[in-house]
Protein backbone atom coordinates (compact mmCIF):
# COMPACT_ATOMS: atom_id res chain seq x y z
CA UNK A 1 0.00 0.00 0.00
CA UNK A 2 1.13 3.57 -1.00
CA UNK A 3 0.93 6.17 1.87
CA UNK A 4 0.29 8.62 -1.48
CA UNK A 5 -3.34 8.71 -2.24
CA UNK A 6 -4.23 10.21 -4.39
CA UNK A 7 -0.85 10.89 -6.55
CA UNK A 8 -0.10 14.63 -6.57
CA UNK A 9 2.27 17.18 -6.84
CA UNK A 10 3.58 20.61 -7.28
CA UNK A 11 6.18 23.04 -7.06
CA UNK A 12 7.28 26.63 -4.82
CA UNK A 13 9.33 28.29 -7.78
CA UNK A 14 11.06 31.66 -6.43
CA UNK A 15 12.05 33.61 -9.39
CA UNK A 16 13.48 37.03 -9.43
CA UNK A 17 12.71 39.89 -11.24
CA UNK A 18 15.03 41.88 -12.44
CA UNK A 19 15.25 46.08 -13.68
CA UNK A 20 17.27 47.52 -15.89
CA UNK A 21 20.18 47.69 -13.95
CA UNK A 22 19.75 43.92 -12.85
CA UNK A 23 18.94 44.80 -9.45
CA UNK A 24 16.02 42.88 -7.75
CA UNK A 25 12.74 44.11 -7.13
CA UNK A 26 11.50 45.06 -3.87
CA UNK A 27 9.39 43.13 -1.90
CA UNK A 28 6.34 45.56 -2.35
CA UNK A 29 7.06 45.31 -6.04
CA UNK A 30 6.90 41.57 -6.13
CA UNK A 31 3.98 41.77 -4.14
CA UNK A 32 1.74 43.50 -6.53
CA UNK A 33 2.95 41.15 -9.57
CA UNK A 34 2.13 38.35 -7.37
CA UNK A 35 -1.44 39.59 -6.76
CA UNK A 36 -1.90 40.69 -10.15
CA UNK A 37 -0.65 36.85 -11.24
CA UNK A 38 -3.46 35.42 -8.78
CA UNK A 39 -6.08 37.18 -10.13
CA UNK A 40 -5.44 36.12 -13.71
CA UNK A 41 -4.20 32.65 -13.03
CA UNK A 42 -6.08 31.40 -10.16
CA UNK A 43 -3.24 29.86 -8.70
CA UNK A 44 -1.16 30.09 -5.04
CA UNK A 45 0.91 32.84 -6.59
CA UNK A 46 3.25 34.40 -3.53
CA UNK A 47 6.24 36.29 -2.82
CA UNK A 48 8.87 35.67 -0.23
CA UNK A 49 12.05 37.67 0.33
CA UNK A 50 12.26 40.05 -2.96
CA UNK A 51 11.08 36.54 -4.86
CA UNK A 52 7.66 35.75 -6.69
CA UNK A 53 7.00 32.53 -5.72
CA UNK A 54 5.56 30.48 -8.28
CA UNK A 55 3.06 27.78 -6.60
CA UNK A 56 1.36 26.08 -9.41
CA UNK A 57 -1.65 24.37 -7.73
CA UNK A 58 -2.22 20.51 -7.84
CA UNK A 59 -0.92 18.63 -10.55
CA UNK A 60 -1.56 14.98 -11.58
CA UNK A 61 0.19 14.58 -14.15
CA UNK A 62 3.27 15.90 -16.20
CA UNK A 63 1.42 17.38 -18.67
CA UNK A 64 -0.80 19.42 -16.81
CA UNK A 65 2.28 20.46 -14.51
CA UNK A 66 3.90 21.59 -18.27
CA UNK A 67 0.55 23.70 -18.89
CA UNK A 68 0.33 25.48 -16.23
CA UNK A 69 3.76 26.34 -15.85
CA UNK A 70 3.98 27.55 -19.51
CA UNK A 71 0.80 29.75 -18.83
CA UNK A 72 1.83 31.27 -15.60
CA UNK A 73 5.25 32.37 -17.31
CA UNK A 74 3.88 33.85 -20.54
CA UNK A 75 1.82 35.64 -18.11
CA UNK A 76 4.14 36.82 -16.07
CA UNK A 77 7.26 37.35 -18.53
CA UNK A 78 4.35 40.18 -20.28
CA UNK A 79 3.61 41.93 -17.20
CA UNK A 80 7.17 42.47 -16.18
CA UNK A 81 8.16 43.60 -19.54
CA UNK A 82 5.65 46.92 -19.36
CA UNK A 83 7.75 48.02 -17.18
CA UNK A 84 10.69 46.99 -18.55
CA UNK A 85 11.91 44.35 -16.02
CA UNK A 86 12.65 40.41 -16.67
CA UNK A 87 12.04 37.52 -14.81
CA UNK A 88 15.27 35.94 -13.37
CA UNK A 89 14.76 32.30 -13.01
CA UNK A 90 18.37 31.77 -11.13
CA UNK A 91 19.21 29.90 -8.07
CA UNK A 92 21.65 32.95 -7.11
CA UNK A 93 22.29 36.37 -7.94
CA UNK A 94 26.00 37.09 -8.79
CA UNK A 95 26.01 39.84 -7.58
CA UNK A 96 23.82 39.80 -4.37
CA UNK A 97 23.88 36.98 -1.53
CA UNK A 98 20.17 36.03 -2.34
CA UNK A 99 18.95 32.14 -3.32
CA UNK A 100 16.20 30.85 -4.40
CA UNK A 101 14.47 27.30 -4.88
CA UNK A 102 12.51 24.92 -6.72
CA UNK A 103 10.63 23.24 -4.22
CA UNK A 104 8.73 20.23 -4.96
CA UNK A 105 5.59 19.06 -2.99
CA UNK A 106 4.43 15.45 -3.12
CA UNK A 107 1.16 14.63 -2.04
CA UNK A 108 -1.03 13.43 -0.70
CA UNK A 109 0.28 12.03 2.65
CA UNK A 110 -1.98 12.21 5.95
CA UNK A 111 0.37 10.21 8.09
CA UNK A 112 3.11 12.10 9.79
CA UNK A 113 4.95 9.14 11.19
CA UNK A 114 5.31 7.27 8.20
CA UNK A 115 6.35 10.50 6.46
CA UNK A 116 9.47 10.97 8.96
CA UNK A 117 10.65 6.97 8.32
CA UNK A 118 10.11 8.51 4.77
CA UNK A 119 12.30 11.53 5.58
CA UNK A 120 15.02 9.08 6.47
CA UNK A 121 14.74 6.74 4.08
CA UNK A 122 15.12 9.72 1.54
CA UNK A 123 18.20 10.96 2.94
CA UNK A 124 20.20 8.51 0.31
CA UNK A 125 18.95 10.22 -2.54
CA UNK A 126 18.32 13.76 -2.06
CA UNK A 127 21.61 14.29 -2.71
CA UNK A 128 21.29 13.12 -5.93
CA UNK A 129 18.14 15.56 -6.69
CA UNK A 130 20.39 18.06 -5.57
CA UNK A 131 23.38 17.05 -8.10
CA UNK A 132 20.47 16.97 -10.71
CA UNK A 133 19.39 20.60 -9.76
CA UNK A 134 22.36 22.54 -9.38
CA UNK A 135 22.41 26.02 -10.69
CA UNK A 136 24.01 28.69 -8.34
CA UNK A 137 27.84 28.55 -9.24
CA UNK A 138 28.25 32.16 -8.91
CA UNK A 139 26.81 34.22 -5.96
CA UNK A 140 27.97 37.83 -4.13
CA UNK A 141 30.62 38.43 -5.60
CA UNK A 142 32.33 35.18 -5.59
CA UNK A 143 32.48 31.39 -7.19
CA UNK A 144 33.55 28.95 -9.44
CA UNK A 145 34.36 26.57 -7.10
CA UNK A 146 30.92 25.07 -6.30
CA UNK A 147 28.27 24.05 -8.65
CA UNK A 148 25.29 24.99 -5.83
CA UNK A 149 26.61 27.28 -3.40
CA UNK A 150 22.89 27.45 -2.40
CA UNK A 151 23.08 23.65 -1.07
CA UNK A 152 26.69 24.57 0.25
CA UNK A 153 25.42 27.46 2.05
CA UNK A 154 22.52 25.61 3.34
CA UNK A 155 20.19 28.63 1.03
CA UNK A 156 20.03 30.82 4.42
CA UNK A 157 19.45 27.84 6.69
CA UNK A 158 16.13 26.63 4.38
CA UNK A 159 17.67 24.22 3.30
CA UNK A 160 19.39 21.98 5.70
CA UNK A 161 21.61 18.96 6.42
CA UNK A 162 18.99 16.21 7.04
CA UNK A 163 18.69 15.02 10.79
CA UNK A 164 18.17 11.34 11.64
CA UNK A 165 14.55 11.58 13.51
CA UNK A 166 12.61 8.98 15.19
CA UNK A 167 8.11 9.71 14.70
CA UNK A 168 8.19 8.37 18.58
CA UNK A 169 10.55 11.37 20.11
CA UNK A 170 10.81 13.62 17.09
CA UNK A 171 9.11 17.27 16.62
CA UNK A 172 8.65 19.10 13.53
CA UNK A 173 11.41 20.68 12.68
CA UNK A 174 12.18 23.31 9.37
CA UNK A 175 14.23 23.13 6.59
CA UNK A 176 15.50 19.95 6.27
CA UNK A 177 16.15 18.67 2.51
CA UNK A 178 13.32 16.39 2.29
CA UNK A 179 10.24 16.34 4.97
CA UNK A 180 6.50 15.76 5.57
CA UNK A 181 4.69 19.24 5.48
CA UNK A 182 1.33 18.17 6.68
CA UNK A 183 0.78 21.14 9.08
CA UNK A 184 -0.15 22.92 5.79
CA UNK A 185 -0.88 21.08 2.77
CA UNK A 186 -0.23 17.31 3.00
CA UNK A 187 2.58 16.66 1.41
CA UNK A 188 6.38 15.79 1.60
CA UNK A 189 8.49 19.19 0.90
CA UNK A 190 11.68 18.13 -1.34
CA UNK A 191 13.83 21.31 -0.42
CA UNK A 192 17.57 20.70 -1.17
CA UNK A 193 16.68 21.55 -4.75
CA UNK A 194 18.13 24.94 -6.83
CA UNK A 195 15.93 26.88 -9.10
CA UNK A 196 15.47 25.64 -12.33
CA UNK A 197 16.34 28.21 -15.61
CA UNK A 198 14.43 26.07 -17.99
CA UNK A 199 10.74 25.97 -17.36
CA UNK A 200 10.29 22.53 -19.27
CA UNK A 201 13.64 21.63 -17.24
CA UNK A 202 11.47 22.49 -13.81
CA UNK A 203 8.69 20.24 -15.22
CA UNK A 204 10.95 17.16 -16.31
CA UNK A 205 12.55 17.15 -12.54
CA UNK A 206 9.48 17.92 -10.47
CA UNK A 207 7.68 14.95 -12.47
CA UNK A 208 10.76 12.72 -11.55
CA UNK A 209 10.80 13.94 -8.02
CA UNK A 210 7.44 13.05 -7.42
CA UNK A 211 7.36 9.77 -9.11
CA UNK A 212 10.12 8.53 -6.92
CA UNK A 213 8.87 9.39 -4.06
CA UNK A 214 5.50 7.94 -4.33
CA UNK A 215 7.79 5.03 -5.59
CA UNK A 216 9.44 5.19 -1.93
CA UNK A 217 5.68 6.00 -0.25
CA UNK A 218 5.52 2.10 -1.32
CA UNK A 219 8.37 0.32 0.42
CA UNK A 220 8.76 2.46 3.59
CA UNK A 221 11.37 0.40 5.70
CA UNK A 222 10.79 1.65 9.27
CA UNK A 223 14.74 1.85 10.69
CA UNK A 224 17.23 4.37 11.30
CA UNK A 225 20.22 5.09 8.70
CA UNK A 226 23.25 4.15 10.10
CA UNK A 227 26.34 6.26 11.03
CA UNK A 228 28.21 4.78 7.95
CA UNK A 229 24.80 5.94 5.89
CA UNK A 230 24.45 9.04 7.42
CA UNK A 231 28.10 10.18 7.12
CA UNK A 232 28.20 9.13 4.02
CA UNK A 233 24.99 11.29 2.79
CA UNK A 234 26.35 14.38 4.17
CA UNK A 235 29.96 13.61 1.81
CA UNK A 236 27.25 12.75 -1.25
CA UNK A 237 25.44 15.98 -0.29
CA UNK A 238 28.68 18.37 -0.28
CA UNK A 239 29.89 16.55 -3.32
CA UNK A 240 26.70 17.24 -5.46
CA UNK A 241 26.94 20.80 -4.21
CA UNK A 242 31.05 21.15 -5.26
CA UNK A 243 30.73 18.82 -8.61
CA UNK A 244 27.10 19.34 -9.49
CA UNK A 245 26.19 15.91 -12.09
CA UNK A 246 29.88 14.96 -12.43
CA UNK A 247 30.28 14.31 -8.66
CA UNK A 248 31.13 10.31 -7.43
CA UNK A 249 28.99 9.50 -4.12
CA UNK A 250 29.97 6.81 -1.78
CA UNK A 251 27.71 4.01 -1.82
CA UNK A 252 27.54 1.64 0.57
CA UNK A 253 31.69 2.44 0.48
CA UNK A 254 32.03 2.60 -2.68
CA UNK A 255 32.39 4.92 -5.42
CA UNK A 256 29.37 5.65 -7.64
CA UNK A 257 28.62 8.57 -10.16
CA UNK A 258 25.64 10.33 -9.38
CA UNK A 259 24.66 10.21 -13.08
CA UNK A 260 24.50 6.13 -12.64
CA UNK A 261 22.37 6.72 -9.36
CA UNK A 262 20.09 8.80 -10.99
CA UNK A 263 19.73 6.63 -13.82
CA UNK A 264 18.80 3.71 -11.69
CA UNK A 265 15.83 5.96 -10.19
CA UNK A 266 14.17 6.70 -13.29
CA UNK A 267 14.42 3.29 -14.11
CA UNK A 268 13.19 2.54 -10.63
CA UNK A 269 10.16 4.56 -10.67
CA UNK A 270 9.20 3.80 -13.70
CA UNK A 271 5.66 2.74 -13.08
CA UNK A 272 5.04 5.35 -11.16
CA UNK A 273 6.11 8.10 -13.40
CA UNK A 274 2.98 5.92 -16.02
CA UNK A 275 0.67 7.39 -13.01
CA UNK A 276 1.74 10.44 -13.60
CA UNK A 277 1.10 10.37 -17.19
CA UNK A 278 5.02 10.11 -18.29
CA UNK A 279 7.60 7.95 -19.32
CA UNK A 280 11.32 8.16 -18.81
CA UNK A 281 11.16 9.19 -23.19
CA UNK A 282 9.08 12.46 -21.85
CA UNK A 283 12.13 13.83 -19.42
CA UNK A 284 14.11 14.22 -22.38
CA UNK A 285 16.23 17.02 -20.09
CA UNK A 286 16.92 15.24 -17.83
CA UNK A 287 18.29 12.05 -19.83
CA UNK A 288 20.48 14.08 -21.50
CA UNK A 289 21.68 15.19 -18.29
CA UNK A 290 22.39 12.03 -17.39
CA UNK A 291 23.83 10.83 -20.25
CA UNK A 292 26.77 13.97 -20.31
CA UNK A 293 26.95 14.38 -17.10
CA UNK A 294 25.94 18.05 -16.92
CA UNK A 295 23.82 20.65 -15.28
CA UNK A 296 22.53 24.57 -15.54
CA UNK A 297 25.69 25.32 -13.68
CA UNK A 298 27.75 24.21 -16.13
CA UNK A 299 25.96 26.43 -18.72
CA UNK A 300 26.42 29.28 -16.23
CA UNK A 301 30.52 28.39 -15.73
CA UNK A 302 30.19 28.13 -19.61
CA UNK A 303 29.06 31.73 -19.69
CA UNK A 304 30.84 32.90 -16.81
CA UNK A 305 34.22 32.54 -18.96
CA UNK A 306 32.89 35.43 -21.26
CA UNK A 307 31.58 37.91 -18.90
CA UNK A 308 34.12 37.63 -15.89
CA UNK A 309 32.45 40.63 -14.34
CA UNK A 310 29.56 39.51 -11.97
CA UNK A 311 27.36 42.11 -12.73
CA UNK A 312 27.69 41.61 -16.50
CA UNK A 313 27.32 38.08 -16.15
CA UNK A 314 24.37 38.82 -14.22
CA UNK A 315 22.98 40.78 -17.52
CA UNK A 316 23.87 38.32 -19.97
CA UNK A 317 22.50 35.47 -17.95
CA UNK A 318 19.13 37.63 -17.54
CA UNK A 319 18.80 38.12 -21.36
CA UNK A 320 19.49 35.05 -22.18
CA UNK A 321 17.06 32.75 -19.71
CA UNK A 322 14.11 35.05 -20.46
CA UNK A 323 13.53 33.18 -23.79
CA UNK A 324 12.93 29.86 -21.98
CA UNK A 325 14.73 27.54 -23.83
CA UNK A 326 18.28 28.42 -23.39
CA UNK A 327 18.77 25.84 -20.90
CA UNK A 328 17.14 23.27 -23.30
CA UNK A 329 19.83 24.47 -26.12
CA UNK A 330 22.62 23.90 -23.94
CA UNK A 331 22.23 20.56 -23.19
CA UNK A 332 21.58 19.64 -26.94
CA UNK A 333 24.91 21.06 -27.70
CA UNK A 334 26.61 20.58 -24.23
CA UNK A 335 30.00 17.85 -24.09
CA UNK A 336 29.91 15.07 -22.26
CA UNK A 337 32.07 15.54 -19.05
CA UNK A 338 34.09 13.42 -17.17
CA UNK A 339 33.52 12.64 -13.40
CA UNK A 340 35.32 13.54 -10.54
CA UNK A 341 37.16 11.64 -7.89
CA UNK A 342 35.41 10.61 -5.35
CA UNK A 343 35.76 12.22 -1.92
CA UNK A 344 38.81 10.46 -0.12
CA UNK A 345 39.81 11.02 3.60
CA UNK A 346 42.64 12.99 1.93
CA UNK A 347 40.30 15.36 0.42
CA UNK A 348 37.96 15.54 3.46
CA UNK A 349 40.32 16.31 5.57
CA UNK A 350 41.60 18.87 3.04
CA UNK A 351 38.22 20.44 2.64
CA UNK A 352 37.97 20.93 6.80
CA UNK A 353 42.12 22.05 6.96
CA UNK A 354 40.76 24.96 4.53
CA UNK A 355 38.75 26.24 7.51
CA UNK A 356 41.35 26.85 9.54
CA UNK A 357 43.47 30.23 10.29
CA UNK A 358 44.51 31.92 13.08
CA UNK A 359 42.72 31.47 15.97
CA UNK A 360 39.70 29.46 14.40
CA UNK A 361 36.78 28.31 16.30
CA UNK A 362 36.64 24.67 16.60
CA UNK A 363 33.10 24.68 15.75
CA UNK A 364 33.96 26.84 12.77
CA UNK A 365 35.09 23.37 10.93
CA UNK A 366 31.02 22.23 11.03
CA UNK A 367 30.80 24.15 7.84
CA UNK A 368 33.21 22.35 5.78
CA UNK A 369 30.67 19.45 4.79
CA UNK A 370 28.25 19.62 7.74
CA UNK A 371 28.99 16.61 9.93
CA UNK A 372 27.71 16.16 13.18
CA UNK A 373 29.80 16.65 16.43
CA UNK A 374 31.77 13.27 16.55
CA UNK A 375 33.13 12.72 13.03
CA UNK A 376 34.39 16.98 13.32
CA UNK A 377 36.01 16.14 16.57
CA UNK A 378 37.60 12.73 14.86
CA UNK A 379 39.28 15.31 12.19
CA UNK A 380 40.55 18.14 14.68
CA UNK A 381 42.22 15.10 16.37
CA UNK A 382 43.46 13.71 12.90
CA UNK A 383 45.11 17.44 12.19
CA UNK A 384 46.38 18.20 15.45
CA UNK A 385 48.00 14.40 15.61
CA UNK A 386 49.39 15.23 11.86
CA UNK A 387 50.96 18.59 13.00
CA UNK A 388 49.03 20.38 10.75
CA UNK A 389 47.11 22.55 13.45
CA UNK A 390 47.60 23.90 16.75
CA UNK A 391 44.68 23.16 19.19
CA UNK A 392 44.00 25.87 22.12
CA UNK A 393 41.63 25.34 25.10
CA UNK A 394 40.36 29.03 26.34
CA UNK A 395 37.57 30.22 29.16
CA UNK A 396 36.44 32.93 27.08
CA UNK A 397 36.05 31.57 23.84
CA UNK A 398 36.25 28.10 24.11
CA UNK A 399 38.29 25.36 21.92
CA UNK A 400 40.33 27.40 18.91
CA UNK A 401 42.56 25.79 16.33
CA UNK A 402 45.96 27.60 14.87
CA UNK A 403 47.17 26.87 11.71
CA UNK A 404 50.58 25.41 10.89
Amino acid sequence: MNVFEPRTFSTDWEVMVLDRLQRCLGTQQCDALAGALRADLDLPIHTDDDTVEFGLGINHSLDEFWQRTKRATDRAAELVGQFDCDLFPAAAHPARWHFNASHVHVGSIHDERAGIHLENQLMRHTPAFAAMAANSPFADFRGGRFKSYRVRHLAHHCTCPPSVRDPEVSQWTWGGDAMPKIYGVPTMEVRIIDCASSRRLLAEMATFIAAFVHHQGARIRRRRPTRQQYHENLTNRWSAARFGMQAVFLWDGRPRPVADVLDEMLDQCADDLAELGAKRGDLGLVERMIRKRVCQADFVIELARRYDDPRRLTSAYAKLIRHWDVIDEYLDRAPTLEPAEAPDEQAILDEHLAFVGEGTHSYHLREAMCYPAGATERIIEQMVRGGLVRREVTTSRGTLLHRV
